[in-house]
């Protein structure tokens, strides 16, 4: 079991000792999409490997999510259609989602493509 971890920027002593390269890298991402920097550190469990088996749902065509994006604390709903499709896929269980493959990528503007 692994854990996300999300966490701002911080040179002095509260330092937590993280993987450098992948924090900054998903800070700039944070900061690119939402237009502010993360808050806080969150740690949560989070499968880090796919099971050797899947059953295929079929394919995401679309994402609604909501997210504080541009106004920290004040959420809004986003709805995106995907133009080449991820197939949507989970667990033998059915107890776990998965996005595989697609044509899309988080920017400033949204999810794209």
């Amino acid at each position: 079991m692994s854990y996300v971890r999300i966490r701002r920027c911080s040179e002095g002593e509260n330092t937590i000792a993280l993987p450098c390269g992948r924090v900054k890298e998903a800070q700039a991402l944070f900061r690119c999409f939402h237009n502010f920097p993360a808050p806080e550190l969150i740690k949560m469990p989070c499968r880090r490997l796919i099971p050797k088996v899947l059953m295929k749902l079929g394919h995401l065509r679309g994402v609604i999510y909501s997210s504080d994006k541009g106004q920290p604390g004040c959420p809004q709903t986003y709805v995106h259609f995907m133009e080449r499709p991820p197939l949507l896929a989970c667990d033998p269980q059915g107890t776990q989602l998965y996005i595989i493959g697609g044509g899309y990528r988080v920017t400033s503007k949204g999810i794209e493509g």
